[in-house]
């Protein structure tokens, strides 16, 4: 999904009215991306270009890409914003990571960088240097980590995601001066730690049929015990799990429906006791 945002603002900015440029990579891992993973279908460890940074000239072929990346691409931006999405899994998302190990300016211009997008929730998650946006941050430059959109969704909310990323990643080169204007931001948004994600995730397989898979879910309020999914044995068709809120608080990621393993990532959300509005 972050690809078709990314296209769709290639095609409208215009150069001439920008103060700098913007470097696009599109496709990170063509390994992984023909298969539709985040991780390269290499025999071998490090095949996670997540966590490859910043790479190894005689390593796994991801981390050959790592490396390039690093040096060719990485070393040449003033700031970054990393796209991810749901991958084959059937997440979706509206959230952005600030590194939690990043200090003084460098975490003080990402968190202006991350709260410049206007995704509602801002995530102080574990970005080590191995990541992009570590690895960035230790160069000593501002990074972001956007989680946005998904899989398997309808036009309609492909749609709305494309249109969210798009003006997230405008407000962004506003806030960066690369732009004119003002970034267009919610009224509230709200940072939390790892300590206050919350997670209902599924302890044994199944299809899971979600009850929070509409545009509007992402970033509302949810109850404590609020059921939010369901797994269904696909083999006796009866339902063997509930998923439910484990708190009140923001959901800011969810799932469309269909199968997961035991252990998949199912609903997270920011628990409200937590909550630091910016």
């Amino acid at each position: 999904m972050p690809l078709l945002a990314a296209i769709a603002l290639k095609r409208e900015l215009n150069p001439s009215e920008m103060r700098g440029a913007v470097v696009f990579l599109p496709v990170s891992n063509p390994v992984a991306f023909s298969d539709f993973r985040r991780e390269s279908n290499e025999q071998r460890e490090n095949t996670d270009l997540h966590r490859c940074f910043p790479g190894n000239a005689r390593g796994s072929v991801t981390e050959m890409i790592a490396k390039v990346l690093a040096d060719k691409v990485l070393s040449q931006v003033d700031a970054l914003c990393d796209l991810h999405s749901g991958g084959q899994g059937g997440r979706i998302h509206q959230r952005i990571d600030l590194n939690e190990e990043a200090t003084g300016t460098v975490r003080e211009e990402s968190l202006a960088l991350c709260r410049s997008f206007g995704a509602g929730v801002v995530h102080v998650n574990f970005l080590p240097k191995s990541t992009a946006v570590g690895h960035l941050n230790a160069n000593g430059r501002p990074a972001s980590g956007v989680e946005i959109g998904g899989t398997y969704m309808s036009g309609e909310m492909t749609d709305e995601f494309v249109a969210r990323t798009v003006r997230g990643l405008r407000n962004q080169m506003k806030h960066l001066g690369i732009l004119e204007g003002t970034p267009d931001l919610p009224k509230v948004q709200y940072l939390f730690t790892r300590k206050e994600r919350k997670e209902a995730n599924p302890t044994r397989g199944g299809y899971i049929v979600s009850y929070a898979n509409r545009i509007e879910d992402l970033g509302r309020r949810v109850k404590k015990d609020e059921k939010l999914g369901a797994v269904v044995d696909p083999y006796t068709m009866e339902e063997s799990e509930e998923l439910k809120a484990p708190c009140d608080g923001v959901l800011f990621f969810s799932r469309m429906s269909g199968p997961a393993e035991a252990g998949a990532k199912g609903y997270a959300i920011a628990d409200a006791a937590g909550l630091k509005e910016i």
